[in-house]
């Protein structure tokens, strides 16, 4: 794969005119110094720490502020767009045209987003990214709707960061400031802890991502400035004093039955389960690469094309199953517990042929978005049908499985694929821990191979 592709989840690049000095740092300084400090002088690093960490609160509590109204506008224009809308015309649900509509409506706006500054945020296919600033801030929030809203099938996580470092950037306007990029990556952590919820989540992932950035990330400026903003946007959730907050995100999935301990059945289950997660999960990313090497050479073609075929795969999954176009259509996740009430495994491979086919264009055509939950959904139809096929297997136990080896392949970060796969059955019981560390364990092996491999055979993108 190539190497633009094989970057962290979370990318901090400068942004433009900002210093190549890693963040909270003077170019020359000690690693975690603050701005014109001399290595060694611990109370000045201490005070400028303490005062970074207190900025944050406040960054945290606008970006906070910020990913929530994006998340109701998002949720109104879909139940607008959705429901309101098929009502006022005289249908009970969506009809498979109006459902196709909508989808090239919102490819063409993501297209114009495109044109814009910023040209709409990253294309998922390079993960997420902390180097958005507010006049690229725009097109991102345009191409989110255009994505989110009108069906297509990504998930909220990259807006809502891209959101909250537009935000962060707003706190310090020089951008040759390296406390700039700090304030940058402190609101994408509480933008993107907005549809975590649990902060545990986000800490995971901003600790990862420090880790495997290196110096540039994991330096108190960054960690506890961004732990502060964080702890701040999860406070807009929760609440304070007699304030009830705006309302908690709670990631599971309900109605998983009880899973006490661990089954020996289940381990040997999950094992080839979480293989052919995560084959499918690398599969989407190649097919992926494909259609956007189309995509760059036809932007407007191929979202326009990407945005029919999404549409046609909904419409003949529900035709053939009797369900909603909701199983393939959005991100999935709200989904789960309709492919948990599937009893045959042939309609289960349907919605999975489809869905896999609507994620796949959506990943790779243009629109924009992030790929965690609708591998997760991905993950889940294989664990509904992991579940028909061997009997005496709990669905809690290759849930936890397939979610982590799904989340682990997509993004490469293997706590925080086994925290996601445990928090989303964690009504279960926490004997679902160890089959989600057997499948975040073989996704991650899944994804250095197919790396390995890709690399070795070579295969580049067509020149644009």
């Amino acid at each position: 794969m190539s190497h633009q592709r094989d970057e962290p989840v979370a990318r901090a690049a400068p942004a433009p005119g900002e210093p190549d000095s890693a963040p909270g740092e003077q170019p020359g300084s000690a690693p975690g110094s603050a701005p014109g400090e001399q290595p060694g002088a611990a109370t000045p690093r201490v005070r400028q720490l303490a005062a970074l960490s207190v900025f944050g609160v406040g960054v945290g509590l606008v970006a906070g502020l910020g990913a929530s109204l994006f998340i109701k506008i998002e949720h109104s224009l879909t139940e607008a767009l959705w429901t309101d809308l098929p009502e006022a015309l005289g249908y009970e649900s969506t009809p498979g045209w109006l459902a196709a509509v909508l989808l090239v409506t919102g490819a063409l706006i993501v297209f114009g987003a495109s044109k814009m500054p910023g040209h709409g945020g990253h294309p998922p296919l390079e993960g997420l990214a902390v180097n958005i600033g507010p006049r690229e801030g725009i097109s991102v929030i345009i191409a989110a709707l255009g994505t989110l809203s009108f069906g297509a099938v990504l998930g909220p996580e990259a807006p809502l960061m891209a959101i909250g470092s537009a935000l962060g950037a707003l706190a310090v306007r020089n951008p040759n400031s390296p406390v700039r990029m700090v304030m940058m990556l402190a609101g994408a952590m509480a933008g993107i802890g907005a549809i975590f919820g649990n902060p545990l989540i986000t800490a995971m992932l901003l600790l990862e991502v420090a880790v495997m950035t290196g110096p540039r990330m994991a330096n108190p400026a960054v960690l506890l400035t961004s732990l502060a903003s964080l702890a701040a946007g999860y406070t807009l959730q929760v609440g304070f004093g007699s304030w009830s907050g705006l309302g908690e995100t709670e990631l599971g999935i309900p109605g998983l039955p009880d899973y006490p301990e661990v089954v020996p059945i289940d381990l040997v289950t999950a094992l080839p389960l979480a293989i052919a997660v995560a084959a499918v999960s690398m599969a989407a990313r190649l097919v992926a690469e494909r259609v956007d090497t189309q995509a760059r050479r036809r932007p407007l073609a191929t979202i326009v094309l990407a945005a029919v075929a999404i549409g046609l795969s909904a419409i003949v999954a529900a035709e053939i199953t009797g369900g909603s176009l909701d199983l393939v259509l959005f991100s999935g996740d709200e989904a789960i517990p309709e492919y948990f009430a599937f009893t045959s495994v042939g309609l289960l491979a349907v919605v999975l042929l489809a869905k896999f086919v609507a994620f796949t264009l959506s990943l790779g055509s243009g629109f924009r978005g992030g790929p965690i939950f609708p591998a997760v959904a991905l993950g889940a139809i294989l664990a509904a049908m992991a579940s028909l096929l061997v009997s005496g297997t709990s669905i809690a136990a290759l849930s936890a499985a397939a979610i982590a080896a799904a989340v682990a392949a997509s993004v490469r970060l293997p706590f925080l694929a086994t925290l996601m796969a445990v928090l989303l059955t964690a009504s279960a019981g926490g004997a679902t821990t160890v089959p989600a560390i057997i499948g975040t364990i073989v996704g991650i092996l899944a994804r250095m191979q197919a790396e390995k491999k890709y690399d070795t055979l070579a295969v580049s993108r067509p020149p644009v």
